[in-house]
């Protein structure tokens, strides 16, 4: 009888083992999970701003062809090729 008891209990404490920790995940009300980037930007103080890309437009002559390029400085890359200055 003491051996089926135990076995009983055993077998319950295996079974709540396998069940409780899926079910015990809760979300905290006010947790980082619940707020948005926005709000948490906002209750740091800091404000979300569209930048722009800033630009620089070199010359070259090019056997006699005037021609330009823009380059991107906040990307670090050149934006378009060489194209001809139209008069």
């Amino acid at each position: 009888m003491k051996k089926k008891l135990l076995i009983f209990l055993l077998a319950c404490l295996m079974l709540l083992s396998l069940v409780v920790p899926a079910t015990a995940v809760d979300v905290i009300p006010g947790s980082p999970a619940e707020v948005s980037e926005h709000e948490l930007m906002q209750q740091v103080g800091m404000e979300i701003e569209p930048r722009t890309e800033q630009t620089r437009i070199y010359f070259r002559n090019w056997n006699g062809v005037l021609q330009f390029r823009v380059w991107g400085i906040t990307s670090g890359r050149w934006l378009t090729e060489w194209q001809n200055v139209v008069n």
